[in-house]
């Protein structure tokens, strides 16, 4: 990978990690991985929003990787932030 490469992929996973923060936040996690660490919790509803969260997690980095992967393959274009965002599993909190 060529510096330019590592900018564009340091830029796009900055990107992703920030998404799976900004959903932890919304229930007062400090991040994405203080929230997927309570997938053991003996708290029913720490291990709930774990159950929730990780197979999201998962999925929105298999597919992340997808992308970057096919970026600096030279397969596609760049994505902007948002068209990134836009390709990737959307994940909604149950009331």
């Amino acid at each position: 990978m060529n510096e330019e490469q590592k900018k564009i992929f340091d830029s796009l996973v900055c990107a992703i990690q920030l998404e799976l923060d900004k959903k932890a936040h919304e229930r007062s996690y400090d991040n994405m991985l203080s929230l997927c660490s309570y997938a053991t919790s003996t708290s029913p509803r720490f291990r709930a929003d774990a159950d929730l969260a990780v197979p999201w997690r998962d999925a929105m980095w298999a597919k992340g990787y997808e992308i970057l992967d096919a970026v600096i393959a030279g397969e596609r274009p760049i994505p902007t932030r948002e068209e990134l965002l836009a390709e990737l599993p959307s994940f909604d909190w149950p009331e």
